[in-house]
């Protein structure tokens, strides 16, 4: 049964800007203001696990799980999602519903295909882009998240789902992270969220070197793959379950096979790292991640070549990410919108496209894809 949503591009989501003194005060007032956006959304996961037939035992013992892993993982981060919780007027292990939504979802058999994610490297210039595809149902559910510092931590600005700390964006450092989901034949319920790895490298990173040292010091149990961006670099840290690689290669595989140097790295939603591929799953049967990652290094080896013949070759820039991550009816998926019809559970969108300049420390934010045409971009200055 079919259920009305908002189109993603007509969404005009809430701005959450916070000033505080500290990460408690911080989480209250995240709670207070939010608290409306935060209460729909539980609705929302919950309705959505048990469309996964996840249990709603299985919801709870997986958020508790997690909870007590961030608490030793993070203890800062536990304090303030304890306060985000206080300050909602829920239980801070139903507030862990929607943090750990990637982790509990683990529990079902498929999930929505989500995000196209590239990045290019240039010393200096290093630029990232994302469409960030999710349920539909959820186009009204995510604001954007201008985070003040507090001390021992950094201002950072992007997209957030209620309730969450942080998810894909920017820190005034420099550092920014992009997220794509995947799957794995090891994948369980109850690790350290993913959405607060990215909340804690925003949060506390100043460099490359010290984003990768916070991923890979947390006790993960879900799939995902992480872009790290700064100025001089991009690196995809791929997860699987509780193991972790590094793609740092320059590698771009055009429509021949043949490969070819260039800065850029794609990612859509199936593994790419050898060490990775045994036991790797895609997320669902009729997945368009091997479509839309073939689309996409097909059209980087065509604009590289048309760089090439341009005099002393170019800078490239968020604008250019934005063309390669914009597609037609007829092209792969790339920019996602639900087929007509489509029923509750089976209806996928971009519903945000996600542009980061970590040299200039910009991000650029609209709501739905950019085959909409970027109306109601926001671009925030760090």
């Amino acid at each position: 049964m079919s259920t009305e949503f908002v189109p993603a591009a007509e969404v005009r989501p809430v701005t959450f800007a916070v000033h505080a003194n500290d990460h408690i005060e911080r989480g209250r007032r995240r709670g207070e203001e939010l608290r409306t956006g935060i209460a729909s959304t539980l609705d929302a996961y919950r309705r959505y696990f048990s469309h996964l037939s996840i249990t709603e035992a299985a919801v709870e013992s997986a958020a508790v799980s997690s909870w007590r892993q961030l608490q030793v993982w993070w203890p800062t981060g536990a304090e303030e999602v304890e306060a985000v919780a206080a300050g909602a007027g829920i239980d801070v292990t139903e507030l862990m519903e929607i943090i750990a939504r990637t982790e509990i979802m683990t529990q079902a058999e498929a999930a929505p295909t989500e995000c196209s994610t590239v990045s290019h490297t240039s010393p200096g210039a290093s630029v990232a882009a994302q469409n960030w595809d999710w349920a539909a149902d959820f186009s009204t559910l995510w604001h954007f998240n201008d985070v003040g510092a507090v001390p021992g931590q950094h201002r950072h600005v992007g997209i957030a789902e209620f309730g969450m700390l942080g998810k894909i964006g920017l820190n005034e450092a420099g550092v920014g992270v992009l997220l794509n989901i995947l799957k794995h034949t090891g994948d369980t319920a109850g690790g350290v969220p993913i959405h607060m790895i990215l909340a804690r490298v925003l949060a506390e990173a100043g460099t490359l070197a010290e984003a990768l040292e916070i991923i890979d010091s947390a006790q993960t149990s879900s799939s995902s793959i992480i872009t790290v961006i700064t100025a001089e670099a991009a690196v995809q840290v791929e997860i699987a379950g509780a193991h972790m690689r590094e793609r740092r290669a320059r590698a771009v595989h055009g429509a021949d096979g043949e490969t070819g140097e260039s800065g850029f790295l794609i990612h859509t939603n199936h593994f790419l790292h050898p060490d990775l591929l045994d036991g790797a799953l895609e997320l669902r049967p009729d997945s368009t991640s091997q479509e839309r990652y073939r689309h996409l290094a097909e059209a980087v080896v065509r604009f590289e070549a048309e760089r090439a013949l341009s005099r002393g070759g170019r800078a490239v820039t968020v604008g250019d990410l934005t063309k390669l991550l914009t597609t037609g009816p007829g092209d792969a998926p790339v920019c996602c919108t639900p087929a007509p019809g489509a029923a509750y559970g089976d209806r996928s969108a971009t519903l945000v496209s996600v542009r980061i300049d970590p040299a200039r420390r910009q991000i650029d934010l609209a709501p739905g894809s950019p085959a909409d045409g970027l109306h109601g971009n926001r671009r925030f200055q760090l």
